[in-house]
């Protein structure tokens, strides 16, 4: 194997893979490694809305074809009452072990990818303060790999970032534990829906993925997830089954493996590139998965840094390219992140007189027929302690029509 790259980065899943295609679509001699074998699960949050970037990266087709459900719906319980509505845009929720072994084929089809599964970073290499190369293989197996840029798509803990000492920024400490679980024999909806249940302060969610195939996932309190964890399948179903109507879709479930679950996602954003050396994805940025945007955000930054690697390679400065990078990342990822920390820490119990009004107005066809005019106007009073939500909300009616008066 060649000693010298163009780019070497350190992990594989969707963040590295997805940079590894852009940057081998425009010529780049690129090393793409991760410690795991492929294909392999991790931990996620699956929902893959934004499907136009893996339309861009070549894998939509693929994916599709696999027999993965086109979401196009989203529906949100409380009690026994719920609200639904279409979606702009389909969604597909593939199981990590079945999309970053498809970009990573993909990665592969390109001659000037090399691709090294089950090969550890161990070490950067310098050349005075600049960031030169890397380390890399298990014990005496070892070699080094040298490269104009050393990107690091190793996760929330990554190694790189330590080995740089990447500051963070907007930091707040994990939330919520999240537990999920992948189920087959799930009663289904009669179209494929994204469920939502706002139960006891908790949040389920159940995805569609391929047909009798879905994921169900917990973020629940985190004084109940050392007991959850002692017997996770029974305790997860135990409160999954009080959410409505599903200990009837829930009678003929059969888990598939067992619970995943961590006590929680940490909540940052991190310095995003030094001489030599840049973050994407979890490392650069992370936060809980209540909103379901981890995914969607990994990819944006790749196509981030692609175009600030392609200004290089036109002559602009490097750090004023990266410095772009880190502007553009940082200016569309900041209200996600605002959203999700307000969502998440304003999460509680529902008193029993707000349950018991939201099922009665929910039922009642007249009180739609006096809210329904209003509602732009309610949801605007609502949030003036958090506009952006309105912001968003208005957003996305705009892509049904909507017109600000």
């Amino acid at each position: 194997m060649d000693d010298r790259f163009d780019v070497i980065i350190v992990g594989a899943r969707v963040a590295g893979s997805s940079l590894a295609i852009l940057l081998g679509q425009i010529g780049k001699k690129v090393l793409l490694i991760d410690k795991a074998d492929f294909p392999s699960d991790t931990l996620s949050t699956h929902y893959m809305s934004h499907t136009e970037f893996l339309n861009e990266l070549g894998v939509l087709d693929r994916l599709e074809q696999s027999g993965l459900r086109k979401v196009r719906r989203m529906r949100t319980y409380i009690g026994a009452s719920f609200v639904e509505g279409p979606r702009f845009s389909y969604t597909i929720i593939p199981k990590r072990d079945q999309l970053d072994y498809v970009l990573i084929e993909k990665a592969k089809e390109y001659p000037n990818i090399t691709v090294m599964p089950k090969s550890p970073a161990r070490g950067l290499l310098w050349e005075g303060n600049k960031v030169g190369g890397l380390q890399i293989g298990k014990g005496s197996n070892t070699f080094h790999v040298h490269s104009d840029l050393v990107v690091g798509a190793d996760g929330k803990n990554s190694n790189i970032a330590h080995w740089v000492n990447a500051e963070k920024y907007k930091q707040t400490d994990p939330i919520r534990p999240v537990l999920y679980g992948y189920y087959e024999g799930i009663q289904p909806l009669s179209e494929p829906t994204t469920e939502i249940f706002l139960h006891e302060g908790r949040i389920g969610f159940l995805f569609p993925m391929e047909e009798g195939r879905d994921c169900l996932g917990l973020e629940i309190h985190p004084e109940e997830f050392k007991t959850m964890m002692k017997d996770p399948e029974k305790k997860f179903e135990e409160i999954y089954q009080q959410h409505y109507g599903m200990e009837k879709r829930m009678e003929s479930a059969r888990l598939q493996g067992k619970i995943i679950g961590t006590p929680g996602m940490p909540n940052f954003f991190r310095e995003a590139y030094g001489k030599g050396w840049a973050l994407i994805g979890d490392a650069g940025h992370s936060k809980d998965p209540s909103t379901g945007l981890g995914i969607n955000d990994a990819f944006m930054q790749s196509f981030y840094l692609v175009e600030a690697v392609r200004q290089v390679d036109h002559g602009q400065d490097w750090a004023e390219a990266m410095a772009s990078f880190v502007k553009k990342r940082d200016e569309q990822l900041l209200p996600g992140f605002q959203l999700t920390l307000e969502y998440i820490q304003s999460l509680r119990k529902w008193t029993t007189n707000e349950v018991a009004l939201f099922q009665s107005i929910a039922a009642n066809p007249m009180a739609w027929n006096k809210l329904a005019p209003n509602v732009g106007k309610h949801l605007a009073e609502d949030t003036k302690d958090f506009p952006l939500l309105h912001t968003v909300v208005e957003m996305e009616a705009e892509q049904f029509g909507y017109k600000k008066e």
